[in-house]
């Protein structure tokens, strides 16, 4: 994969410089192949826009002067990519100076000119195989996703969006280059706000926080940015069970800066500490909202981690552990060769949810981290039986009873029940 000039796209057509020859089948009879990838690529090949059709218009291709091949690229439904002269030039240049291509301002409004198709093309290979700025991906298109996170606000506020154009309400794939578990997620708490589906609302609330805090702010336009960070605002303000995830989403994602829920630790403990087997060090994680957290190493080189989520018993909170099945809070325990994810089983009790996780701490230095949204029993739905296991084998006797109940609620099949069956195959407590 050192060539300059290879596919855009994974799919490709070969055509005949007789008109009446027509074209091959797509990637020579293998569509299953990635065109990218293919060594027929690999080098000799320059950028040429071809005409075909009934109307002789121009589309994306390649040509080899030396075999005389010419291949169209195909969109995902198999049809070629329309170009003019002026774009198959700007995408020669762009290639050309491959993996780290300089845009200025002129040539960020000559890539955001090129269809959607090609823009998504161009810049999804880029973020593959090179470095790209992160203002680069300011040329992808959009304006839907600030109209669809527009509209989400106003349903957040109880006020009715104008009528949605057909590329907001189907965002697809074209801003993924820029960022992944976004659009999706957002798409989703549209549809949970306006069926109304609290279930598939709370599912999207929290999808997208964990999708924006992964990504990196600078690759979104001014616009999308200040939108998804009114998303977020108002998320936090409407579901307790998100405000502690979503608020430091917010914060991240318009430049606050913001300590985190982050924390080190040392199972070697300090000699004071470790000279008695009850001696513990201990960090405490708190902000001005709802959550709390304590950490703890023991001398006997076990973590506890205790979650408290302030919030009274009120029937708000019952619909909410209703809609959740559940409340579990994420910590991931992060040392230098790996990490692991824990779930800390939330209580109810009568001021507050909490819960308690005893596990064996990591080997040396390692960060435990509970910046994630608490989530419920359909967050755990693709996370494994294995996964679940030391979670549940973690916590007191409560806490089990809330994992045991939320197994009950979970459908046929879901890693919750598995676990817990693989759970009292080994003598778990009951």
């Amino acid at each position: 994969m050192t060539a300059v000039h290879r596919p855009l796209s994974d799919w490709v057509v070969r055509v005949d410089p007789a008109p009446a020859s027509g074209t091959s089948p797509i990637n020579d009879g293998d569509e299953r192949a990635d065109a990218r990838t293919l060594p027929l690529f690999a080098e000799g090949w320059v950028r040429r826009a071809v005409m075909m059709g009934p109307d002789r218009a121009p589309v994306l291709a390649l040509h080899h002067p030396g075999s005389a091949l010419t291949y169209v690229e195909l969109d995902d439904h198999g049809v070629p990519l329309p170009i003019d002269e002026a774009g198959t030039a700007l995408i020669d240049r762009i290639e050309a100076s491959w993996p780290r291509p300089e845009f200025g301002p002129a040539g960020l409004t000559a890539v955001a000119a090129l269809s959607r198709e090609i823009r998504y093309l161009l810049l999804h290979r880029l973020d593959q195989e090179g470095s790209p700025l992160p203002g680069t991906f300011h040329a992808l298109p959009w304006e839907p996703v600030t109209e669809l996170a527009s509209a989400v606000v106003r349903l957040l506020d109880g006020a009715h969006p104008p009528p949605l154009s057909a590329e907001a309400l189907d965002l697809g794939h074209w801003v993924t280059p820029a960022a992944v578990g976004v659009t999706g997620p957002l798409e989703q708490l549209y549809e949970g706000l306006t069926d109304p589906d609290p279930v598939l609302a709370a599912r999207g609330g929290t999808a997208l926080c964990t999708g924006l805090s992964a990504s990196d702010p600078a690759r979104f336009p001014a616009p999308v940015t200040a939108a998804l960070a009114e998303v977020v605002r108002r998320l936090a303000s409407a579901n307790p069970f998100l405000r502690h995830a979503a608020a430091l989403t917010a914060d991240r994602l318009t430049g606050v800066a913001t300590a985190g829920f982050v924390t080190t630790l040392d199972s070697d403990l300090p000699k004071a500490a470790a000279s008695t087997d009850d001696r513990t060090v201990v960090r405490r994680l708190r902000n001005n909202g709802l959550l709390s957290v304590r950490t703890e190493v023991t001398a006997g080189r076990r973590l506890r981690v205790t979650v408290e989520l302030a919030m009274e018993a009120t029937a708000e909170r019952e619909r909410l552990l209703d809609t959740y099945g559940g409340a579990f809070a994420p910590v991931v325990v992060s040392a230098a060769d790996r990490s692991l994810r824990y779930w800390v089983a939330l209580e109810a009790r009568r001021r507050w949810l909490s819960g308690t996780l005893d596990v064996p701490a990591a080997r040396g230095r390692f960060e435990v981290g509970t910046e994630e949204a608490v989530t419920g029993v359909w967050g755990l739905s693709s996370v494994s039986p294995d996964e679940l296991l030391p979670s549940l084998t973690g916590v007191n006797r409560a806490g089990l009873q809330v994992w045991r109940a939320a197994a009950e609620r979970a459908p046929a099949g879901h890693p919750l029940r598995q676990a817990v069956r693989r759970l009292d195959g080994q003598g778990g407590t009951s």
